[in-house]
């Protein structure tokens, strides 16, 4: 679904009025004048996932500055449509891409796994950083790559290190979804590099091989989830990733 236009979205106050009729939920769905939006609210987490995670409320006004900022350097993130303290509205950002991977042709995941490296490196050259850029975090509208969620991972004015690994995480997703992806990556990565003004890609290689220490460590939970035939193994996908860079 293409974002809406300004001219064409309701009022911001219209759109809090329809949100708050609904069952109060940390992420939902809202249909207005046929279009979809997505509404956020603070995670109300019990005492433990508290001390672990820290105030909700916190955390989600600091995801929804920098959503923010990365607005304002053009990077490509759902238009907040709508905010008030308590929950803030988006506008429908499409599907993603780990949905689109399992029930699209593998032909379009070529095109939108390139678009999608490209819409990183142009992030990348940004000076930002996303923090995790994942398939599930990653959308496409018909028109446009989008970028959800923008946790404790992201930074603005990131080092390269941090870039690096944004484009080491986005690899290793494409590895992890699934056996029939891997062919992909290097299509992605080719994408990425073409757009790569920054120079991240070399830096991620360079940090990909001391990553091979940890595959030594992890290497009998290799070995089983091979055995297994586990699908989406993080372990078996690390192995790929580094004799993919190797």
């Amino acid at each position: 679904m293409v974002n809406p236009t300004p001219d064409s979205a309701p009022d911001a106050a219209r759109l809090l009025r329809a949100a708050r009729e609904l069952p109060h939920q940390r992420v939902a769905a809202i249909e207005l004048d046929g279009r979809r939006y997505w509404i956020k609210r603070p995670e109300a987490a019990p005492l433990r996932l508290r001390l672990q995670k820290g105030n909700g409320a916190a955390a989600f006004q600091r995801e929804m500055a920098r959503l923010t900022a990365f607005a304002e350097r053009g990077a490509p993130v759902p238009a907040i449509m709508a905010q008030s303290p308590d929950m803030v509205i988006l506008a429908d950002a499409g599907l993603p891409l780990s949905h689109l991977a399992q029930h699209g042709p593998a032909e379009d995941m070529v095109f939108l796994l390139a678009q999608a490296a490209r819409a990183l490196a142009g992030l990348h050259a940004a000076g930002l950083a996303h923090g995790r850029p994942r398939l599930r975090d990653i959308c496409w509208d018909g028109a446009d790559i989008r970028f959800l969620d923008l946790e404790a991972g992201a930074r603005l004015d990131a080092p390269r290190w941090r870039r690096a690994r944004d484009l080491l995480i986005f690899l290793h997703s494409i590895f992890q979804h699934d056996t029939d992806m891997s062919a992909l990556a290097g299509g992605a990565l080719a994408a990425y590099g073409d757009a790569d003004h920054a120079q991240v890609a070399p830096l991620a290689r360079k940090m990909a091989r001391g990553l091979a220490v940890v595959a030594f460590l992890v290497a009998p939970l290799i070995r089983r989830d091979r055995k297994r035939g586990k699908k989406n193994s993080e372990f078996v996908a690390l192995a790929d990733l580094l004799n993919f860079l190797s």
